[in-house]
């Protein structure tokens, strides 16, 4: 049986409004949208332009309607990664977060039940970090939080982020990790194709490693972790990444097996033949299906057509997995929560075994 709608995880999300006054006057580079046309924008950074959008990116209307194209149901709206600007002043970046969260609770609620929110905190500055946890969870309803793959140049597993990861774990919140535009260094050539097509997948596999290695994911046992980009080029170092641990003495490969089977990983690699891969390494119950819309030329629609067309070499059952219930059990959500009515795009045939 076809499940009733798609849930696309990652897919991204701007306040259409301007940054409150007291914000922009102590971190005047706070990212900011201007509209430049009825389907167009800018996201700028003080007086620098970052790059153009569309109206998805900002409008509810425009956004259900590209899911209504593409055959999904329901979105998990983050913020866009520029936004996680952790080397902010602390107080301002704490007000900025405060704006952005409310105004995906905005969306959300104009979503008609079919979007989920996702938000961020001030990492930095643990005493407003937690209490803005709180306030998006417990006030505002959002499901998760979205981070860097490092924080302030700290790796995920430096001790100074245990406050975090506890609160979250406490709380039960989602955790997406989503590397920032440029890698963050994790390459050593320049310009954007190697930013983009090396830098931030190496980012992204570095950050799962400090999670499986660094002994985050051990310390914290209900933790639920998204790595976005199908956790970059981690599914294939680990094989020798493990190798390593056991030569060092440091891990054994069975414990190490089991951390990463606790990582998510979205369905984002632009190759169906990468999908078999990525149920092989983090098993069928933790893929999820993302698309980085509105970002991604040809997404959601590729990564869906990529999924039917790996269906056949998934273990029986992973489909209907990957397109929806793996997505329900990381945000911590029941189907009732969601509009259900919105049909699936892949064939019904692929629901069954194979």
């Amino acid at each position: 049986m076809v499940p009733p709608g798609t849930i696309d995880v990652h897919a991204h999300y701007f306040p259409r409004d301007a940054p409150p006054s007291e914000v922009i006057a102590g971190f005047p580079r706070a990212p900011r949208l201007v509209i430049d046309s009825p389907e167009t924008g800018r996201l700028v950074r003080g007086t620098d332009d970052f790059r153009t959008v569309r109206r998805a990116l900002w409008d509810v209307p425009a956004r259900l309607a590209d899911m209504d194209r593409a055959g999904v149901a329901v979105q998990a709206i983050s913020p866009v990664p520029v936004m996680l600007e952790y080397g902010a002043p602390a107080a301002p970046f704490a007000g900025y977060c405060r704006w952005v969260n409310e105004s995906v609770a905005r969306a959300v609620e104009d979503g008609d039940g079919r979007l989920v929110g996702i938000g961020t905190v001030p990492l930095g500055s643990p005493p407003e970090c937690v209490a803005e946890l709180r306030y998006l969870s417990e006030v505002l309803g959002l499901r998760g939080i979205e981070i860097g793959t490092r924080i302030d140049g700290m790796e995920l597993d430096d001790t100074a982020l245990e406050y975090f990861f506890d609160a979250v774990d406490g709380l039960g919140l989602a955790v997406l990790v989503h590397p920032v535009d440029g890698g963050g260094g994790a390459v050593r050539r320049s310009g954007f194709t190697y930013d983009f097509g090396l830098g931030m997948p190496s980012d992204t596999a570095l950050a799962a490693t400090a999670l499986v290695f660094g002994g985050v994911l051990d310390r914290h046992r209900g933790l639920r972790i998204a790595m976005v980009h199908g956790c970059g080029t981690f599914p294939w170092a680990y094989p020798r990444l493990r190798l390593g641990a056991q030569i060092a003495g440091t891990h054994t490969p069975e414990e190490l097996d089991l951390l990463v089977s606790r990582l998510y990983a979205d369905t984002l690699v632009f190759d169906a033949a990468h999908l078999p891969a990525l149920v092989h390494r983090f098993g069928p119950n933790r893929v999820l299906l993302g698309s980085d819309h509105p970002f991604i030329p040809g997404q959601p629609e590729g990564g869906l057509t990529d999924l039917d067309s790996a269906a056949e070499h998934l273990p029986p059952g992973a489909v209907p997995r990957i397109l929806r219930d793996n997505a329900l059990e990381f945000l911590g959500l029941s189907s009732g929560e969601l509009v259900t009515d919105h049909f699936s795009p892949i064939k019904e045939d692929h629901y069954g075994t194979h």
